[in-house]
């Protein structure tokens, strides 16, 4: 239970974020009530992902999701780019790290 509500918890963020993005590029209300609900949601997935597992883990695993997932949207839906090419190699080892930590035990 504590990964689906991590992974839960990860893509209420991403599309907050979407949503504050677009707000901020267009000034449209609709932008800033999703991003506020993506926001409201993120903190009930973050009560729920704390019901199944310690802070250490779900803090680890968020911000490897959040990196790794919110880059893909970046870079597939919205068309962002990174300067040079070391800043992937940064995401590659985001990717790794998560997997570490998800498979290095109990959590």
């Amino acid at each position: 239970m504590s990964l689906a509500a991590v992974v839960a918890m990860s893509l209420a963020e991403i599309f907050g974020n979407v949503n504050f993005k677009m707000f901020a590029e267009s000034n449209h209300g609709r932008h800033l009530i999703g991003g506020v609900f993506g926001y409201i949601a993120v903190m009930y997935f973050l009560v729920q992902s704390f019901m199944g597992a310690n802070m250490l883990w779900v803090g680890a695993m968020w911000e490897g999701m959040i990196t790794v997932i919110g880059s893909l949207v970046a870079y597939f839906i919205l068309g962002e780019r990174f300067s040079h090419p070391v800043q992937y190699a940064g995401l590659a080892l985001g990717l790794l790290a998560m997997l570490m930590v998800h498979y290095g035990g109990k959590h």
